[in-house]
């Protein structure tokens, strides 16, 4: 369920954002901002709720703090800390993706369902990640045309996650004993 939540925050996110391109840097800050504060508190959401053994528990929470501390810094300070909280912002985004990889794998690993799209969300945010290390000084234009594109993929990959984690859900209930 938070899963899809994450998904659905980050199609309204890319949203705002593709369809306000020109408003500048600020504006993708500010939005990016929002967007990472709320996702982080769905991280931790996700973390605590899962099991205290459960595989990817501790990566969610690392997520979600670093999503809970950048998002704050972009959302307070959106100007003033512009090439800090962009590279925070790449970081973070990089972190994100290596999280999302390694769950999709390890959910691959343990339960022989594919779960590309966790896995595609990850890449879309390594690249975005890389984009913004590799790019820094790229005009607002485009950053905010690729942070919208980025979090409509990574938003579209959770939404598709939830689902298949719902009928995964719903086929080892309907398996158990009442």
């Amino acid at each position: 369920m938070l899963t899809g939540a994450r998904g659905a925050l980050g199609v309204a996110a890319s949203t705002v954002l593709l369809t306000r391109a020109g408003t500048g840097r600020g504006m993708l800050l500010a939005t990016l901002g929002a967007y990472l504060f709320l996702d982080g508190l769905l991280a931790l959401g996700t973390a605590l709720r899962a099991d205290r053994g459960a595989a990817g528990r501790s990566r969610y929470v690392l997520e979600g703090l670093i999503s809970l501390t950048v998002g704050a810094l972009a959302f307070a300070h959106p100007d003033a800390i512009a090439r800090a909280v962009l590279t925070l912002i790449a970081a973070r985004s990089i972190i994100a993706g290596v999280v999302e990889i390694a769950s999709a794998i390890s959910l691959r690993r343990s339960g022989g369902e594919r779960h590309w799209p966790i896995g595609l969300g990850g890449l879309a945010c390594l690249a975005f990640g890389a984009f913004v290390v590799a790019r820094p000084a790229t005009t607002a234009f485009w950053l905010v045309l690729f942070a919208g594109l980025y979090l409509l993929v990574f938003g579209i990959s959770l939404i598709a996650a939830a689902f298949r984690l719902r009928r995964a859900y719903g086929r080892l209930r309907a398996g158990s004993p009442a």
